[in-house]
């Protein structure tokens, strides 16, 4: 059973589990073409959660959220053999108030 208490740590933001991606399977027979658009998939997603989608029939992701926003991650293996990983805003959330982008002018005095 997973364990979603939060940690003690104070400096603790989000702790989440990352996949291989399903969808990142080159074949032989693939056109250059196809084979750049699947090379362009990250390559570790995150995991699936029990719901699915009516639509496509596939699970959706295990999304979490930082300070009430939704967040998707996903990390790309590069040359080097590192990760980079990336944390995407999905969703709307407590985010920043909208400020005003200037406030108003006083009138010119000429």
């Amino acid at each position: 059973m997973a364990d979603f208490k939060k940690p003690l740590d104070p400096n603790w933001v989000a702790t989440f589990s990352l996949k291989r991606n399903p969808e990142k399977i080159i074949k032989p027979e693939m056109t250059p073409e196809e084979k750049k658009a699947i090379e362009r998939r990250p390559d570790l997603i995150l995991t699936d959660s029990d719901k699915v989608n009516n639509k496509t029939g596939k699970a959706y992701r295990k999304n979490f959220t930082v300070e009430g926003v939704w967040m998707e991650a996903s990390a790309y293996i590069q040359e080097d053999k590192s990760l980079k990983i990336t944390i995407k805003k999905t969703g709307t959330g407590n985010g920043a108030i909208a400020q005003p982008a200037a406030q108003d002018l006083e009138e010119a005095p000429w």
